[in-house]
């Protein structure tokens, strides 16, 4: 459980970077921008997955210590991570646990808290869960979240976040696209 608490306590912590970075606009003559298709191969977490045209990789010089890739469109990122080996049991809890702490980061006065999707899942044959919400107050936009936990054959748990905010209908599309693009290396 402290192992879930320290891993929680890392993203909230780099929700900084995450808030800047969506608030940042693409620009398609900056470093990193990338055509469509790209393919983000994250070595260290141990993960590729798929970035629609428009999307911009963060350099890794600018992550913080939990991520180990992130990308944007300006609207909605996603961030890529890893942790210790969890039971299936400890997933969904981990799972929706991750959601509501970046919930709060990126929407702290929620009045409204939806679950939509929660259920175990596979990822190239391996255990994995999946976990999408949304949060929302009167008279403001919702946000929109969809994560992936996926439990790998070396003992680690790799987590494919991504975050749309204010909530699109098209980026929430991509969004999902992305996260279920997710293969392992």
């Amino acid at each position: 459980m402290v192992g879930v608490a320290l891993l929680v306590a890392a993203l909230v912590g780099g929700g900084y970077f995450a808030w800047r970075y969506l608030q940042s606009d693409s620009d398609p003559d900056t470093p990193g921008t990338q055509p469509k298709g790209l393919v983000v191969e994250d070595t260290e977490s141990g993960i590729d997955y798929e970035l629609p045209e428009g999307w911009v990789e963060q350099d890794s010089d600018d992550l913080i210590d939990a991520f180990t890739t992130a990308a944007s469109n300006g609207s909605a990122s996603v961030f890529a991570f890893y942790g210790d080996a969890m039971t299936g049991e400890e997933m969904s809890y981990t799972t929706s646990t991750i959601a509501g702490e970046n919930s709060e980061y990126f929407y702290p006065f929620a009045e409204d808290r939806q679950i939509l999707i929660s259920e175990p899942t596979e990822v190239d044959g391996q255990d994995a869960y999946r976990f999408t919400w949304e949060v929302s107050s009167e008279g403001e936009v919702p946000m929109y979240g969809h994560i992936v936990h996926i439990l790998t054959d070396d003992g680690r748990s790799v987590f494919l976040m991504g975050i749309v905010h204010p909530d699109d209908a098209d980026l929430r599309t991509e969004i999902d696209a992305i996260v279920s693009s997710v293969t392992l290396r």
